[in-house]
């Protein structure tokens, strides 16, 4: 693994994705008499509210039993009610005679709590975990705007599910073609990314030592791997995949092992932002790997926060989310 040793300088490659808003999910009538018919994204909607709605329920029984575990609930609370507030701004039934108002969602399930606040929060983590990979899944199937929100959200779930991150999931290999201008710009902002965090890594593992040195050495190499299959991606297309800068101005100066780990982490960070970008891109197999990538940047990017002893939960309920897709702009049905 290499480490750098002077200062450094350059023009910066970490280009974000382009900001792409929500289509909102409508339905459609013939007459004004017909019911309006969900949209094709209804049921995942409605699927991704009901688990927000079934997260809260969780983490309502929780603090009720357990008022010690406060500092860990109540900010995963407050950004599943953001995110539930969110997810139904997006339920536009359609205008046609007698559509519904809003979303029917089963009542809340009753959550045994255990005694124990350890493994009441292990239950929480691991509920979160299970969420986070649903989106993953919904990510491949929705359309790319409810895609990048629900990769967003599930980077969020990544963070809550603790230092173990998400369960592994397997993943069709994405080979897409053809790949849309904006999709080849979210392919092109991931790699760049990609070699701004294999940079600041090789810069970092100078201050590390151990355990620490050798979990950046396995990260490093992750990115290497990712960087390289993106590079196919690209190469694939017939597109000039971005080249790495010779040196990267780095958000964070590391003179230390805490501050190699603030480093890490907000590499990490921007890579959430970049991977959720690329949950917009018209290939599905690539919005399931862009949702994925998104969780596993947040999972490294926890783990380096409690290994310093910083605070982990994100700062935002939509890690990596462009702000246009926070104001939905109502389209009604026929």
């Amino acid at each position: 693994m290499p480490h750098g040793r002077r200062a450094v300088s350059r023009r910066a490659v970490l280009g974000g994705a382009a900001a792409l808003t929500l289509p909102l999910l409508t339905g459609c009538a013939h007459h004004d008499e017909a019911l309006a018919a969900p949209g094709p994204e209804v049921a995942i909607l409605n699927g991704a509210m009901a688990a927000q709605q079934d997260l809260i329920a969780q983490y309502e029984a929780a603090l009720g039993t357990h008022a010690s575990l406060a500092k860990y609930v109540n900010p995963a609370l407050a950004h599943h009610r953001e995110q539930l507030a969110l997810l139904r701004r997006y339920y536009v039934p359609g205008s046609g005679k007698g559509a519904s108002a809003g979303p029917s969602l089963p009542s809340p399930q009753t959550h045994l709590v255990s005694r124990q606040p350890s493994r009441a929060l292990a239950s929480l983590r691991s509920a979160e975990g299970k969420a986070a990979v649903q989106c993953t899944t919904d990510a491949g199937k929705a359309g790319p705007g409810l895609a990048q929100l629900l990769a967003s959200i599930g980077a969020s779930e990544a963070a809550f599910a603790g230092t173990s991150g998400v369960p592994k999931q397997t993943l069709q290999p994405a080979k897409p073609s053809p790949l849309s201008t904006a999709t080849l710009n979210s392919l092109q902002s991931a790699l760049a990314t990609e070699h701004a965090a294999i940079y600041g890594y090789g810069v970092l593992g100078a201050r590390l030592t151990g355990s620490a040195q050798e979990l950046a050495t396995v990260y490093w190499d992750g990115h290497r791997a990712r960087r390289d299959s993106l590079t196919t991606f690209l190469t694939e297309a017939r597109q000039h995949p971005v080249a790495a800068a010779a040196a990267y101005k780095l958000p964070v100066k590391v003179t230390s092992s805490r501050s190699a780990a603030e480093l890490a982490a907000k590499l990490e960070d921007d890579l959430v932002s970049s991977y959720v970008g690329l949950a917009a891109a018209t290939d599905p197999r690539l919005r399931e790997m862009g949702a994925y990538s998104a969780q596993e940047a947040m999972g490294r990017a926890v783990r380096w926060r409690a290994g310093a002893g910083l605070a982990t939960a994100p700062a935002s309920a939509f890690p990596g989310l462009p702000p246009a897709a926070l104001a939905p702009k109502p389209t009604p049905g026929d």
